[in-house]
């Protein structure tokens, strides 16, 4: 006998720091309206489109059966941006499902209009988190997305996991990152154990401590202009008993690099969507390339791009990576140097 489903109701909030979660909640509402006869979903970003449009566009009637608005990025709606939404849902369109999506939650009001006529659906950790409650919450995040594949895992193992995998989680933009990161090697542990709980040894040999997590914060640092978090996180990098080998942080630095350049090539307020489509980047990661590149100087990505071709000259092929004592003194310092110069190049001024 077939189990009666509730109905569809007319939005849904769909929000957290969970982004692999947020992603399946949103990929299961349009699988279900397309099961009750909808077509593909119409999507729109909070970024481009003001809430007056989509107020009006979920008001047009459909001729093929219910329809579906998903809007992304919807927490960057103002607090005086959604007066019109907040008066839609007060008697929405019966043919219009709204779907609101985004990491941080929407502003208030309108939070209260979706509780109302509506479903908030939150996915993560509490918004005030601190640092440790994030790194807890993701360890058990990894465990759920461990049993979600057919695996099993301790609490110690999925602890080794998320110190081996994750970037600091000091704000819910890492976090989200981290939690995407430790899905994908949770479905590859999971598939790799057969059967058998993963164990230490295999999260030591399949699971290299993330250089790739480490070059993207100190990417975000250059991004951001502050030489002090780019130079703790090159010490992070380059010391230590887990060292990333320059190339290594070099080929990470690129592929961001030619992100920005993507990106800002496509104009100015170029939708994540489309820094998507551009790049093969997906999600989180397509989201924040367009944040930094609205953020940066025109043509700063660009820019970045032909002074981190320089080291790779230079740490190939340059008496500069012969200094010191040693081959890392020299390589260690033409990285620190191409760190000043992209400083200056996301503060606006020119490299020397």
């Amino acid at each position: 006998m077939s189990q009666a489903r509730d109905p569809l109701l007319p939005v849904y909030a769909i929000y957290g720091e969970d982004r692999p979660k947020v992603e399946r909640t949103a990929a299961r509402l349009v699988r279900r309206v397309q099961e009750e006869g909808g077509a593909e979903p119409e999507r729109l970003t909070a970024l481009e489109t003001p809430a007056a449009q989509v107020a009006d566009g979920c008001q047009a009637l459909s001729f093929g059966g219910v329809r579906l608005v998903i809007v992304e990025d919807a927490d960057a709606w103002r607090a005086g941006d959604v007066d019109p939404l907040v008066d839609y849902l007060a008697d929405p369109n019966p043919q219009t499902v709204l779907a609101l999506v985004s990491a941080g939650g929407v502003a208030q009001k309108l939070h209260q209009a979706v509780e109302r006529t509506g479903r908030a659906l939150r996915w993560g950790p509490d918004p005030k988190a601190s640092v440790r409650e994030r790194r807890k919450w993701l360890e058990g995040h990894f465990a759920a997305e461990v049993a979600r594949a057919g695996g099993s895992v301790t609490a110690t193992v999925a602890r080794l996991v998320v110190e081996r995998v994750c970037t600091e989680p000091t704000d819910a933009a890492r976090t989200a990152l981290n939690a995407m990161m430790l899905t994908s090697e949770a479905e590859k542990l999971a598939a790799l154990s057969a059967g058998r709980p993963i164990d230490r040894d295999m999260v030591v040999s399949l699971v290299p401590s993330n250089p790739e997590a480490r070059v993207y914060e100190l990417a975000d640092a250059l991004v951001s202009g502050s030489a002090r978090q780019t130079y703790d996180r090159l010490n992070d990098l380059a010391g230590g008993d887990d060292r990333s080998a320059p190339q290594v942080i070099l080929m990470g630095l690129m592929r961001h690099y030619r992100a920005l350049a993507a990106a800002q090539s496509l104009g100015p307020g170029a939708s994540a969507d489309a820094v998507a489509d551009a790049t093969g980047l997906r999600g989180f990661p397509a989201k924040k390339a367009a944040e930094q590149a609205r953020a940066l100087p025109a043509g700063a990505g660009e820019r970045g791009l032909v002074r981190l071709a320089r080291l790779e000259l230079d740490l190939r092929v340059s008496s500069v990576a012969d200094l010191g004592t040693s081959p890392d003194d020299g390589r260690r310092f033409a990285i620190e140097r191409a760190a000043r110069d992209l400083l200056a190049i996301a503060r606006g001024g020119a490299p020397d």
